[in-house]
């Protein structure tokens, strides 16, 4: 979803509301009541959540955008060591072997060369730190569901 569609989106919400902000706020009461959808709906309340924090403030925009940049350390995965000496991947249980490992390295390592690209061109094309960080967010959305549950990328 991008950010022109969920204002619009937002434009419908009871004009006794002051800004798109508030009315963010009450979308996402509004999902977050509505149990029998819960787990579905879960992904996209996280990633409203990143917007909604974004969009009040541009300084916030720019601190997610700098948490999404790639580190020179590298990303790691959440790992469960509860069967220690088994070590499974936390979100999808995935038992961690040499395969995945390389997997995910290789997975991080494109990932990071477009999230780059992308980060840099908008950038370049002065971009509004929302609109990138939104861009990314569908970027990050549309990686294998494999890598987004090992790399802990829990919005849709």
């Amino acid at each position: 979803m991008t950010l022109d569609i969920l204002f619009h989106v937002m434009k419908i919400f009871p004009p006794h509301k002051n800004s798109t902000n508030e009315n963010i706020h009450e979308f996402i009461k509004l999902l977050s009541a509505e149990k029998e959808s819960s787990e579905v709906l879960s992904p996209f309340i996280h990633r409203l959540h990143l917007l909604a924090f974004a969009q009040g403030n541009p300084g916030n925009a720019e601190e997610l955008l700098a948490a999404h940049l790639p580190k020179d350390e590298g990303n790691l995965p959440l790992l469960d060591f509860a069967g220690w000496p088994q070590v499974r991947y936390a979100a999808s249980g995935e038992v961690q072997t040499p395969e995945s490992e390389d997997y995910f390295r290789k997975m991080t390592s494109a990932a990071n060369l477009l999230r780059s690209a992308l980060i840099d061109a908008e950038h370049e094309q002065g971009t509004p730190a929302l609109y990138i960080l939104d861009k990314l967010l569908n970027l990050n959305s549309a990686l294998p569901e494999r890598y987004k549950k090992m790399a802990n990328i829990p919005y849709a």
